[in-house]
């Protein structure tokens, strides 16, 4: 069974309670998979590994950057034999659209590597289903929800905050009203504020660092 890991978006290096966490998890370094976000062809890889895992102590034998400039077997095969997948933050939409045209979903499933870790666009696309209105390059006044890779059975939100703060077309109020209620009927929702991360073992969510609400027949828990 796979260990995962949501979080939103870190300028910088990891907190220090999510590195010890992911320092402690990553048993095998022989390699890891670090699937593209839709964004930075040139910059991603080198955010992760310089700037969150580097720092945290946390060095691979083999980095795979994993993005158009692989072949679909190559991307695949990278993906399968790693022993450590990230998903980069981006754009929600491209970045699953990729996942699938590259038949990286399925990859995903059945590769040996024992940690997925999921960071902002990433970490969405890890859940079962997606809001995409909250995209800043697919802004819609519709809900419009889209099916996920599904390694867990909930949806994922991140940045989340109860006080009512815009994000991208939405400010927290409209979000919460509109698209995340109206979602939690459906499913549950876990959700992030700033700087936050949970991980997911055996199907047992675990606060790392922050604050995680559960969202859920359209109440609100923090857990």
């Amino acid at each position: 069974m796979k260990i995962h890991y949501y979080s939103g978006w870190y300028d910088g290096a990891l907190p220090t309670k999510l590195a010890a966490s992911l320092h402690k998890d990553i048993v095998d370094k022989s390699s890891i998979a670090i699937i593209w976000g839709a964004w930075g062809i040139e910059e991603y890889a080198n955010i992760a590994k310089n700037h969150w895992l580097g720092p945290a102590g946390i060095v691979f034998e083999k980095y795979h950057e994993v993005d158009t400039r692989m072949s679909k077997e190559a991307a695949q095969d990278a993906v399968k034999n790693a022993s450590a997948i990230l998903l980069t933050g981006g754009h929600t939409v491209p970045q699953m659209e990729f996942i699938k045209e590259y038949g990286l979903d399925i990859a995903i499933k059945e590769s040996s590597a024992s940690i997925v870790i999921g960071i902002s666009a990433g970490a969405y696309n890890m859940g079962k289903k997606c809001i995409s209105v909250i995209d800043s390059n697919y802004e819609s006044e519709e809900r419009a929800v889209y099916e996920c890779l599904g390694l867990d059975d909930f949806a994922y939100e991140s940045y989340f905050s109860l006080e009512n703060r815009r994000r991208h077309a939405l400010d927290s109020s409209r979000l919460i009203k509109e698209h995340l209620l109206p979602l939690s009927e459906e499913i549950d929702i876990y959700a992030t504020g700033d700087g936050a991360a949970f991980r997911v073992e055996n199907g047992v969510v675990q606060v790392v660092i922050g604050d995680v609400h559960l969202i859920s027949n359209s109440e609100i828990h923090k857990i």
